[in-house]
């Protein structure tokens, strides 16, 4: 199963940037779960919440991640405000994704927030 491209209707505090507290406990973004594992898709349901962690990838590139309860990565995220949820993640904030909608043909719409 492959994902879609992962962006649009972000709402709240968006960009790149330095990352106050502030910002990042109001930062919201609703995006699409790109590259979703099916295994792990196929058990997810709306309203069910995935842990957003970073991943570091090699040479040192870092990724964003949603993980189910059990530590299985979901799929990835790449929402437009992604090195600002990364700033925020590395200066100890924790975001979780929730799934917006049922799952259907893999497609995982989620809303990224604080937890």
């Amino acid at each position: 199963m492959s994902g879609s491209g992962g962006d649009s209707g972000r709402i709240g505090v968006d960009g790149g940037g330095e990352s106050s507290p502030g910002d990042c406990g109001s930062l919201v973004v609703e995006t699409t779960l790109n590259s979703p594992v099916s295994a792990v898709v196929a058990s997810l349901q709306k309203g069910d919440k995935l842990l957003v962690e970073v991943r570091v990838g090699s040479g040192g590139v870092n990724s964003l991640v949603a993980k189910n309860s059990a530590g299985q990565i979901a799929g990835s995220l790449t929402p437009p405000s992604l090195i600002k949820i990364l700033k925020c993640i590395e200066n100890g904030f924790r975001y979780v994704a929730v799934v917006l909608n049922d799952v259907k043909g893999g497609v995982v719409r989620v809303r990224i927030q604080g937890q």
